[in-house]
């Protein structure tokens, strides 16, 4: 039997890797929904009677995320910031994971309905994510 294998503790530059990745993969996701919106504009799923109900749990999951961004640590005086990242890993996953999921919810609804007002949802809960990066939790 192999003994399990131990995963490095987490830090500043793995939050940054993991932060930025998920910043990246949504801009190419918007970027590849729209070129689908403009050659593919049928509604095959007919999101158009749903929008602004899905648009409103876009917004509550982003105001979610900000939220929980509030239960992330604050760096303690003398403490490094790769022990920073030993406690706070986690539970800066949690705003980053809210907020990524409004994203997704806000561009799936641009893509299927052409919606502006779900692309402006979808560019301003990025531009937050983008905002509450590892560096905002290390500073405040």
């Amino acid at each position: 039997m192999t003994a399990p294998v131990q995963q490095p503790p987490p830090s500043s530059q793995a939050a940054r890797k993991i932060h930025r990745a998920m910043i990246f993969g949504l801009i190419l996701f918007v970027i590849v929904c729209h070129f689908l919106l403009v050659t593919n504009s049928n509604g095959a799923w007919a999101l158009a009677p749903f929008a602004s109900l899905l648009l409103g749990l876009s917004i509550a999951s982003c105001v979610a995320g900000i939220l929980m961004s509030y239960r992330v640590p604050r760096v303690s005086n003398g403490e490094s910031t790769q022990q920073f990242w030993l406690t706070a890993f986690q539970k800066a996953m949690i705003p980053w994971a809210l907020l990524e999921a409004a994203a997704l919810l806000a561009i799936v609804v641009y893509w299927r309905t052409g919606s502006r007002a779900a692309i402006a949802v979808g560019v301003v809960v990025i531009v937050i994510f983008t905002l509450l990066n590892p560096g905002y939790f290390e500073r405040r």
